[in-house]
């Protein structure tokens, strides 16, 4: 058998291949959900959140792939349809060893029955351990997800195509079957290693402000600042776009200023939170870092400003100009990078990892020692 072709390989590359573009994608914010809700990266669980991505591109393949080429061709094929047999799983094991157990390893209906089975194992272990739900509540949840691939391939999702597979009851059985094992599995030692949040959240502590905290701080910070741009970037196209014109005509004046303005969208996202309580934008709170004078006091607005001008604001403020102008002078691209450069390298080598927009605007960033720890009075 050519393994590429294999209904149990492809299915599991094509996971791979997707799950591994959205970690791409939306890996970093991920990392800034988990470094929020804890206050710290671990290892463990970044692994198991990766995990839980794939492993949810693999349910996708392994449940609705190949699609048909066309509804047509669905329709014509006829392969769907409905079995309502609960003891079908029983009668395909029977059916499996009726020739020994060398006969079950070569039979289609027992490796069937297997990957029902193992398909939901994940499941189960990453819904008690990575996401902490109650065992009960993480099996209800497996039967409901399997519930949902049922109808979806009994609908031919949902009209898109005629019935083009088989929705089993015996699925559903094998696969709440899988899910159980798999929350067997994550209340052993096993999997300890995963700590739930409950775990986690108890570890949670003041800790040293460090220049890798702060380096994740900004890390994150550009990755909103880049998704601003984007959502930014297609506003824009939007409110230019011939067929939209065409059809919110009256709305014309409007999209105009949303073609105009829509740059100033990233600005906002580095500002706007400098001016809550906690005087620091996203990616500081992320990494439960606040802006405070050398007193510790809260920081006046005027110098919590001082500071994004001197860091996120001003790079950001740098990346709009150009937006906004495509006709921007080439100084302006190379300011942006001499302004990333200057950051980091100030703050790689400042041992109080204050770095150059704290020490500028005579601050510094206060660690809390939980989430939602008061902001400094």
């Amino acid at each position: 058998m050519d393994l590429l072709n294999s209904s149990v390989l492809w299915p599991a590359l094509i996971a791979v291949l997707f799950g591994g573009l959205a970690l791409a994608v939306g890996g970093v914010f991920l990392l800034a959900l988990q470094y929020r809700r804890f206050g710290r990266l671990s290892l463990p669980r970044t692994l198991a959140t990766g995990a839980l991505v794939i492993y949810a591109a693999a349910v996708g393949a392994y449940t609705m792939l190949p699609l048909p080429t066309s509804k047509a061709a669905s329709c014509a094929a006829g392969t769907g349809g409905l079995a309502l047999d609960p003891l079908g799983p029983l009668h395909d094991l029977r059916t499996a060893f009726a020739q020994g157990a060398s006969g079950a390893l070569h039979s289609g209906e027992f490796w069937q029955l297997v990957l029902n089975v193992v398909l939901f194992i994940p499941l189960g272990i990453l819904g008690v351990r990575l996401l902490g739900w109650h065992p009960v509540a993480t099996v209800l949840f497996g039967f409901g997800v399997s519930l949902a691939i049922e109808a979806t391939q009994y609908s031919g999702i949902f009209g898109l195509f005629c019935r083009y597979r088989v929705a089993d009851v015996g699925d559903l059985e094998t696969n709440t079957l899988g899910a159980l094992i798999g929350v067997l599995l994550a209340l052993t030692p096993l999997f300890g290693w995963i700590k739930t949040p409950r775990q986690l959240e108890s570890l949670a502590q003041r800790r040293p402000v460090t220049r890798g905290r702060r380096l994740w701080g900004m890390v994150f910070d550009l990755a909103f600042i880049g998704a601003a741009s984007l959502v930014a970037s297609l506003l824009a196209q939007f409110a230019v776009d011939p067929f939209v014109l065409r059809v919110l005509s009256p709305a014309a004046p409007a999209l105009r200023l949303v073609s105009e303005f829509a740059w100033l969208l990233p600005l906002l996202v580095a500002v706007l939170p400098v001016l809550g309580p906690r005087r620091t934008t996203l990616g500081q709170r992320c990494v439960w870092l606040d802006a405070a004078r050398l007193d510790g006091s809260r920081a006046p607005l005027w110098q919590a400003l001082l500071r994004v001008l001197f860091g996120l604001g001003g790079y950001t403020a740098l990346v709009c100009a150009q937006a906004a102008d495509p006709q921007a002078p080439a100084w302006m691209d190379t300011a942006t990078s001499v302004w990333i450069l200057a950051t980091l390298l100030f703050l790689l080598f400042d041992r109080s990892a204050r770095g150059l927009s704290y020490r500028v605007a005579a601050l510094m960033p206060s660690p809390r020692a939980s989430r939602n720890e008061p902001a400094p009075r």
